[in-house]
C-alpha cells in the first residue's frame, strides 16, 4: 500500500531559523487542509493576497510562513536573544528552558493546545513496528509525523510511505534510509485536529513573562560592560558575540510583529477581541518592524552595518569587524542601538500587560 500526502511545503521558507517550528508549520499546512487556492491574508497590506509584489506566488509557502509567525510567537521563542536548543548559551534568555533542552513535553503540549492538534510521541526505545504503524495510520488519515533522527538538532516530516519505505520532507522530498528507526531520537505523530485550548490571557501572560525575564536585563548589562572592555586581543570574539546576539531578535521579533500584524491567523483567532487585537498590532508593528521608527528590525540592520556584516559577508563577522569594534565610535553606536532594542521590548511588554489588565 502507498500513501503520499498532498500540499507539501519544503522548509525553511524565507527567514526561518528554528527548524522544529518550520517543520511543525509545514505539518500544520497539511493537517489543516491548506491548498494553493486557500486565500492568504497579507498582514502588511491588510487584505487578501492579490499578487501585487515579489513576495512570492506560492500561497502554500505564504501560509506556512504565517503559521510559523504564530507558532514562534506563541512558543515565546520570538522573544529571546538565543534559541534554547543552542547549548553554547548558558543561561538562556527565555524562562523555562534549561541547558540541554530538547523540545520537552510541556513545550510541545503548549503548542498543541495553541494550534489545536492531537499527537502521540515516541523515542528511540519504542519498537519499530509500533512507531511505523502509528505513522502509517496517521498518514492514511492525512496527518504527517515530525521526526528527529541521527542529527539530533534537525527535524523532518514523514509525509508518505510505500510498503515499509517512509518518505521524508525538509528542504526536499526524499526516501528515508531503511534503518531510520535505528537513528530515531524523537517522533511526534500528529493524529488529528482539535479545538485550540489556549486562552488569550494565557497567551499574553506567556509573552509578558518572556519579555520581562530577568536574563534580558542581565544581558543588557553584559553587553554594555563588554563594549567598555574591547582590546585588540578580544575584538574578534566580542564582534562575534554582538553579531550572534543580534541575529536572533532581528529575525524573531519580525515574526512576532507579522503574527500580531494580521487579523486572520492562529494567533489572532485566539486574541479575537478587536480592540485588544488593534492595540497589540499597533505596538508590535511600531516597535518591531515599522520603518523609520527605531524599530528592532531596522536597529538590527544598523548593528550589522556597524560591524561590517551583511549579505555580502553571509551575515558573518570578518577581520574588518574586529577593526570596527575597536573604534570608540562603534562601541558607543552599538551601546545605543542595543539599548533601543531592549527599550522596544519593554514598551511591547508594557502594552501586553495593559491588555492583560483590560482582559
Amino acid at each position: 500500500m502507498k500513501r503520499i500526502l498532498d500540499h507539501q511545503v519544503s522548509f525553511p521558507v524565507d527567514a526561518e531559523s528554528d527548524n522544529f517550528t518550520a517543520a511543525l508549520a509545514s505539518a500544520l499546512v497539511i493537517a489543516r487542509g491548506y491548498t494553493a487556492e486557500t486565500p492568504y491574508w497579507c498582514a502588511p497590506n491588510r487584505r487578501y493576497c492579490i499578487h501585487c509584489s515579489s513576495c512570492g506566488d506560492n500561497l502554500l509557502e505564504r501560509h506556512q510562513l504565517s503559521v510559523y509567525h504564530s507558532l514562534l510567537t506563541a512558543s515565546t521563542l520570538a522573544f529571546g536573544f538565543d534559541y534554547p536548543w543552542d547549548d553554547s548559551v548558558d543561561p538562556h534568555t527565555l524562562p523555562g528552558f534549561r541547558t540541554g533542552w530538547r523540545w520537552d513535553d510541556g513545550f510541545v503540549n503548549a503548542l498543541a493546545r495553541f494550534a489545536g492538534f492531537s499527537y502521540l510521541r515516541y523515542d528511540g526505545t519504542s519498537a519499530r513496528e509500533e512507531v511505523l504503524s502509528a505513522m502509517k495510520g496517521s498518514l492514511d488519515t492525512g496527518f504527517p509525523t515530525l521526526l528527529r533522527l541521527e542529527n539530533e538538532m534537525e527535524w523532518i516530516l514523514a509525509v508518505g510511505y510505500d510498503a515499509d519505505t517512509v518518505f521524508g520532507l525538509n528542504s526536499q522530498f526524499h526516501a528515508l534510509p531503511d534503518n531510520w528507526h535505528s537513528m530515531l531520537r524523537d517522533a511526534i505523530v500528529i493524529t488529528g485536529n482539535t479545538a485550540p485550548d489556549m486562552s488569550c490571557k494565557e497567551l499574553l501572560e506567556r509573552i509578558a513573562s518572556a519579555l520581562s525575564y530577568d536574563e534580558h536585563t542581565a544581558l543588557e548589562g553584559v553587553i554594555m560592560d563588554v563594549l567598555d572592555h574591547v582590546t585588540p586581543e578580544n575584538a574578534m570574539d566580542i564582534a562575534g558575540m554582538m553579531c550572534g546576539i543580534n541575529s536572533v531578535p532581528i529575525e524573531a521579533r519580525w515574526h512576532a510583529a507579522e503574527a500580531f500584524g494580521g487579523s486572520e491567523n492562529l494567533l489572532c483567532n485566539i486574541c479575537s477581541d478587536k480592540e485588544i487585537q488593534d492595540r497589540l498590532s499597533n505596538i508590535f508593528l511600531e516597535r518591531y518592524i515599522k520603518e523609520g521608527n527605531d524599530e528592532t528590525h531596522g536597529i538590527g540592520w544598523q548593528i550589522w552595518s556597524a560591524l561590517g556584516v551583511g549579505p555580502e559577508t553571509g551575515y558573518a563577522i570578518t577581520r574588518q569587524s574586529a577593526a570596527f569594534i575597536l573604534q570608540k565610535e562603534t562601541q558607543e553606536t552599538l551601546k545605543r542601538l542595543f539599548a533601543k532594542m531592549f527599550e522596544n521590548d519593554r514598551a511591547v511588554c508594557a502594552e501586553v500587560r495593559a491588555c492583560l489588565a483590560q482582559l
